[in-house]
C-alpha cells in the first residue's frame, strides 16, 4: 500500500487513511489508534468495523485486522 494520510486529533490520538486497505471491499480504511483504546478502523464504502491491531517493526509497521461487527 502506498501514501495514507495521517493527522494528529489530540492527546496521543492518530488517525490515518490506508487506500485500499478494506479487507472486505478493497475500498479506503480510516484507522484511528488511542493509547488506552487502541486502534480501530472503518470503511465508509462496506461500512465494515475492526479492531485494528498495530505493531511497530523495523521493516515499518504492521496492521493486522480482527473483525468485530458489520454497520
Amino acid at each position: 500500500m502506498t501514501g495514507s494520510t495521517e493527522k494528529n486529533t489530540g492527546e496521543a490520538v492518530s488517525e490515518f487513511t490506508l487506500p485500499e486497505g478494506c479487507m472486505l471491499c478493497g475500498g479506503a480504511v480510516t484507522i484511528r489508534s488511542t493509547p488506552g483504546g487502541g486502534a480501530h478502523s472503518y470503511c465508509p464504502h462496506c461500512h465494515w468495523l475492526s479492531r485494528t491491531r498495530l505493531r511497530m517493526r523495523k521493516e515499518g509497521l504492521e496492521i493486522a485486522y480482527a473483525t468485530q461487527a458489520f454497520a
